[in-house]
């Protein structure tokens, strides 16, 4: 074993971050329509990063929760090899002795 064995999956939030960005804002726009609130283009882009700007922190605690799961594979990782180490010396030795 060498490491955790998973690709990086920030370039994957990433793009669901903007997704989402553009998710927002159509949904800020349609909302307003159905109000019938005519707003600009600008305003509409406006409206969508004000939602989205109340919303991203839910975004990068996602993100370090992702940080910090692969953090703690990466130490149980290491920590089982170790033992694997250990266990295949002693398993060396009991051999040696008999």
């Amino acid at each position: 074993m060498s490491g955790f064995a998973y690709p990086y999956t920030c370039p994957l939030i990433d793009t669901q971050i903007g997704r989402a960005k553009g998710d927002l804002t159509t949904y800020a726009r349609d909302l307003l329509r159905s109000y019938n609130v005519e707003i600009s283009g600008q305003e509409m882009l406006l409206a969508g990063e004000e939602l989205f700007s109340a919303l991203s922190d839910i975004f990068e605690k996602t993100r370090t929760a992702n940080e910090d799961m692969r953090t703690a594979a990466h130490k149980q990782i290491v920590a089982l090899e170790a033992e694997n180490m250990e266990l295949r010396a002693l398993l060396y030795c009991q051999r040696m002795a008999s």
